[in-house]
């Protein structure tokens, strides 16, 4: 009865609709029960750094800005070599260095991950130059090249270089003397590279040029350092006192034995007043042809005495000056004529010394003299009145001539007893002066000559001031300095000039006469020639 009642109400109720279909928005990816909804990323870009390097002193700082990023920065170091603040509010950081010199990098990230790289260099200057200097000269007229070889000398000297580096005078304009009793300045542009390990300097000193009026002088002494002339051991190889009022030439000449060393010339004043010294100074080398450093000293020193061309140094006793440090590679030669004149002050030491490389010339002035080899080629000297002779050519007659720098008059030793001897009268001026006549009616043609007796020679001579230079020569034949053309009845006063040269050989005849010589030296490989090939070929 039920089973049929329930049938009856199924058929006369009708069943529900189904539900509608809803088709779901795609995803990118299914998202977890209760997980929020997710926030989209920027894209990081590069941050920009300003500066995009640091080069620092060391303990210095320096303030970097970043550029385009999202706070807040983070920043490191990946050697140490220098720390970092962060100012989040301005996106600036401060850099500070450490004491320790090298290379590091900074890293720096924003909240997004944008990042920059930042390199550090950490080092010193190269060097320094001082912003102004001052050189001292002397003489009448000053020659311009001179001029400018002692400002480029003064600013080498007085610039401060760390080990490794090196300094360049850059080219400046040639520099006009100022005159005597004047004064002018010029602008020197220098450069100090630091190879790597410092930093680069370029910048620029003042030097004023004050031309000193100084009366020229005639030194009495010669101070002649050619012993040992090869150098193979450490130490002073000459020590000498220039007194006030008794000026003095120091003639040096050196070669370097089997390994490098430094030849340094140092000046020094004894007493505790300020001290000035006069310096006329052709010193040349270091080079493996000798006969051409001791050709450039003579050609020098001739010319520089005649205009009283020097400069004036300012001595003290607690430092010594170093004129001169020249590095010698083995077989090299060095040599210097250098005329001394204290001007004020105490007497004044100079000092040639010999350093190995690494070696503090200044620490071996008070040692011993090194031993000699053998020859007596040192020692003190007079030159009082010594090379001056007084020659008479008439037209016609026999030749006017002289030998000199023999062995029979070479300048004695200031003390009798001394074994020294300067055979070649090396650091000697020798002033010729030829009285010539030509008592015809006809001009005549005369010549000035050099003749070689002991061998190969170069030669310098002031004719009336003029240099002439005569190339290498060994035949014992007249070879033609300056020729001459007297008019009829004229008579002349010709003045020469010269100092034998370091590297050749001597004594040389040097005379005036009538007849043609040889016009020009002949090429070193020529037959006649210094350095003839075997067989006579070129």
């Amino acid at each position: 009865m039920l089973n049929v009642l329930f049938a009856v109400l199924l058929a006369q109720v009708p069943p529900p609709p189904p539900p509608l279909l809803v088709t779901p928005a795609p995803s990118a990816s299914p998202a977890s029960p209760g997980s929020p909804t997710p926030t989209p990323f920027a894209t990081p870009v590069a941050l920009v750094a300003t500066p995009a390097l640091l080069a620092l002193h060391p303990n210095a700082q320096a303030t970097l800005t970043i550029t385009g990023a999202t706070a807040p920065l983070t920043a490191a170091f990946a050697s140490g070599l220098a720390t970092v603040t962060i100012d989040q509010a301005t996106q600036t950081l401060t850099v500070s260095a450490g004491a320790t010199p090298g290379t590091d990098t900074l890293h720096v990230v924003d909240a997004i991950g944008a990042a920059v790289d930042v390199p550090l260099h950490i080092a010193f200057d190269a060097g320094t130059v001082p912003a102004s200097l001052q050189l001292d000269i002397t003489g009448t007229p000053i020659d311009s090249q001179w001029l400018a070889q002692q400002i480029r000398a003064l600013v080498m000297r007085e610039a401060v270089v760390q080990p490794g580096a090196s300094v360049t005078v850059a080219p400046f304009p040639s520099p006009s003397p100022p005159g005597l009793g004047q004064q002018s300045s010029i602008d020197v542009p220098v450069q100090i590279a630091g190879n790597g390990a410092y930093f680069d300097v370029q910048t620029t000193t003042q030097v004023t040029i004050d031309d000193l009026t100084v009366e020229p002088f005639a030194p009495p002494v010669l101070m002649y350092d050619d012993d040992p002339e090869r150098v193979s051991a450490d130490g002073v190889l000459f020590r000498g006192t220039v007194q006030p009022g008794t000026p003095a030439r120091l003639y040096f000449y050196h070669v370097d034995g089997p390994q490098p060393r430094r030849l340094v010339v140092m000046l020094q004043a004894t007493g505790e007043d300020p001290t000035s010294i006069q310096v006329i100074d052709a010193t040349a080398g270091a080079n493996l042809d000798v006969m051409s450093v001791g050709h450039a000293v003579s050609r020098d020193f001739v010319q520089e005495k005649a205009r009283n061309e020097g400069t004036v140094i300012a001595l003290d006793s607690e430092t010594p000056y170093v004129l001169h440090d020249r590095t010698m590679q083995p077989q090299q030669g060095v040599a210097g004529s250098i005329g001394l004149q204290v001007l004020s002050g105490g007497a004044v030491t100079v000092s040639v010394v010999a350093a190995s490389p690494g070696i503090d010339p200044a620490s071996l002035l008070g040692g011993p003299r090194l031993a000699g080899d053998g020859h007596h080629r040192r020692g003190r000297f007079s030159i009082l009145n010594f090379g001056t002779n007084s020659l008479a050519y008439t037209v016609g007659g026999a030749d006017a001539a002289l030998v000199y720098a023999d062995r029979d008059d070479a300048p004695r030793p200031l003390n009798p007893a001394s074994a020294g001897r300067d055979y070649g009268d090396y650091g000697v001026i020798h002033t010729l002066l030829f009285s010539l006549d030509n008592p015809t009616a006809q001009t005549a043609t005369v010549y000035l000559y050099e003749k070689p007796i002991g061998g190969i020679v170069r030669s310098s001579f002031l004719v009336d001031g003029n240099l002439q230079q005569i190339g290498c020569v060994r035949v014992s034949q007249p070879y033609q300095i300056a020729a001459f053309a007297l008019a009829p009845q004229q008579k002349y006063q010709l003045q020469v000039q010269t100092m034998t040269d370091g590297g050749s050989n001597y004594p040389l005849e040097v005379g005036i006469t009538g007849r043609p010589v040889q016009p020009v030296a002949p090429p070193l490989t020529a037959p006649d020639g210094c350095f003839p090939k075997p067989g006579g070929g070129l």
